[in-house]
């Protein structure tokens, strides 16, 4: 094979890769934000128990809600963004 169509090649799919990751980042955060929304009224005490739960129920590690509820709970982006117009 020609060694610029591999190369050609090779770019075409490093950017690719790129441009999934950075949406993949995206999704990601907007995840972590929804479910942490979820969480919200629980205490730390709770949050611990539900993400067992969780875990165990959707199959899914019990950390990704406890870092999704710390993530929407801690965020100081949210106090600013919620903050009712007078």
């Amino acid at each position: 094979m020609k060694k610029e169509l591999i190369q050609e090649v090779s770019y075409l799919l490093d950017e690719a890769e790129e441009r999934v990751w950075i949406r993949a980042e995206k999704v990601m955060v907007e995840l972590y934000w929804d479910i942490g929304y979820c969480l919200k009224d629980c205490d730390d005490k709770e949050i611990l128990a539900m993400s067992k739960q969780l875990g165990k129920m959707l199959e899914v590690e019990e950390k990704f809600f406890e870092i999704a509820y710390h993530f929407y709970k801690d965020n100081p982006i949210k106090k600013k963004a919620l903050v009712v117009k007078k």
